[in-house]
C-alpha cells in the first residue's frame, strides 16, 4: 500500500522569498485595501494546495508525477476523441522516445494503460488509459476536481474575466526567461591584467573577442 503524502503547510510567508519589488509597490494604498504582494502569496497558497493534491493523487495510484501526468493526458485524449500515440505522449511530456518506451511499459505492467494498433496504418501504435485506471483518477481527483469547478461557479463574468487574464499574465511572465535568456554577463577587473602572451607585440588584447571565446556566444 502506498504511502499517502501528506500536505505542506500552506500559511503564506509574510514576505515573498524571490521578489525583490519596492516597498511602494507592494503595499496597500488604504487600511483594508489587498495588495499585489496578498495576491501574489494567494498564488503561492494555491500552488502549494495543487503540489499536495497531485502527490495525494500519486499516491493512490501509486504512480509518479509523469505517469500521472501520462494517464491524464489520454484520458483527455479519449475525451476528445483524439487517439495519443507514443510519439504524442513524449512530444507532450517532453521526454525522450526512450523515456516514454519505458513509461509505456510500467504502465502496461500497472494495467493503467493499453496498446492498439491504429486501424489504418498497422505501424502507429495508439495509446489508451484502462477502465480501471480512469476510474482510479475519478477516485483521486474527481471531488476535488468538481469543488473548484463550483469555485469557479461562484465568480461572476467580470470576475472570471479578470481571474483568466491575472492568470495569462502571471503565466507569461514565467516563461520570459524561456523565451528571452538573459545575456552572459562578462565582469572586466579594475585593476589592469597581467600582459596576454597572446599579445605579447603589445597590442591591447580585445576582451570582447575573449568573452566571446570563453562563452561560447555572440
Amino acid at each position: 500500500m502506498p504511502e499517502r503524502a501528506t500536505s505542506p503547510s500552506l500559511s503564506p510567508s509574510p514576505e515573498p522569498t524571490f521578489w525583490p519589488v519596492p516597498a511602494s509597490r507592494g503595499a496597500s494604498s488604504a487600511p483594508g485595501e489587498t495588495s499585489p504582494r496578498d495576491v501574489l502569496a494567494a498564488l503561492r497558497e494555491f500552488r502549494a494546495a495543487d503540489a499536495a493534491m497531485r502527490q495525494r493523487a500519486q499516491a493512490q495510484l501509486a504512480v509518479n508525477e509523469t505517469d500521472l501526468l501520462a494517464i491524464r493526458h489520454l484520458i483527455q485524449g479519449e475525451a476528445r476523441h483524439t487517439p495519443v500515440s507514443p510519439k504524442d505522449l513524449s512530444a507532450y511530456l517532453g521526454i525522450s522516445t526512450a523515456a516514454t518506451a519505458k513509461l509505456l511499459a510500467r504502465l502496461s505492467r500497472t494495467g493503467h494503460i493499453r496498446r492498439e494498433a491504429h486501424a489504418v496504418d498497422g505501424r502507429v501504435q495508439l495509446i489508451y488509459a484502462t477502465p480501471s485506471a480512469r476510474s482510479e483518477v475519478r477516485r483521486a481527483l474527481g471531488a476535488v476536481h468538481g469543488r473548484m469547478f463550483a469555485a469557479a461557479e461562484e465568480l461572476d463574468p467580470a470576475e472570471r474575466r479578470a481571474v483568466i487574464r491575472f492568470l495569462a499574465n502571471v503565466a507569461d511572465a514565467m516563461s520570459v526567461g524561456e523565451r528571452f535568456p538573459a545575456p552572459v554577463q562578462v565582469s572586466v577587473p579594475a585593476s589592469n591584467p597581467a600582459p596576454d602572451p597572446a599579445h605579447a607585440n603589445g597590442a591591447a588584447p580585445d576582451r570582447g573577442a575573449e568573452a566571446v571565446r570563453r562563452h561560447g556566444t555572440a
